[in-house]
């Protein structure tokens, strides 16, 4: 499991760096119409919808690349008390509900992407195709969905076989238990 993770985290991370460019066109849009507005009184038309909409895949698309990172916050100061096994069921649990969610999130993506592309939807104002940002929030859910799946396996996994590995990172069991 750990090397289908390490395949899959390839891949969303590679599809991170589409996000990364977005949030810099983004950017740069966002600081040549604050110096138009400035200088010339007018700034780019349609620039404000055009960030919202940026702002959708450059959100979309981190979300699995956090998961990836191990970026989620657990709160576990209750849980850690617990032994390596009992802790790793319980995040198990935890996950297997948010896979879940992020699975039913991932429909409702595919919902709008069809919707939006059968009524063949456009923004108010620079009359772009509503599905392409669906889209990108469909491969985020889904991303983050198999991203989810496979930690969720690897956590039952580990806590089927009681061992607890040394990290390189982090804190270990006996830290844990000393606080």
């Amino acid at each position: 499991m750990k090397k289908v993770r390490s395949v899959v985290s390839k891949i969303i991370l590679g599809i991170n760096y589409i996000a990364l460019a977005i949030c810099f066109c983004m950017v740069f849009v966002v600081a040549i119409d604050v110096i138009l507005r400035k200088v010339g009184g007018q700034g780019i038309q349609g620039s404000n919808e055009l960030t919202t909409f940026f702002l959708v895949p450059v959100c979309m698309l981190g979300i699995p690349a956090l998961q990836v990172k191990d970026g989620h916050v657990w709160v576990n100061m209750f849980v850690n008390k617990f032994p390596y096994r009992f802790r790793n069921f319980w995040r198990a649990f935890i996950m297997v509900v948010e896979t879940a969610i992020v699975g039913l999130l991932a429909y409702g993506g595919y919902q709008k992407v069809v919707y939006f592309f059968s009524k063949n939807a456009h923004t108010d104002i620079l009359h772009m195709p509503k599905y392409l940002f669906a889209v990108s929030c469909l491969v985020g859910f889904a991303e983050f969905f198999v991203i989810c799946l496979i930690d969720t396996i690897q956590l039952f996994a580990d806590g089927a076989s009681g061992k607890e590995e040394p990290k390189e990172e982090g804190w270990s069991d006996d830290q844990v238990k000393g606080i």
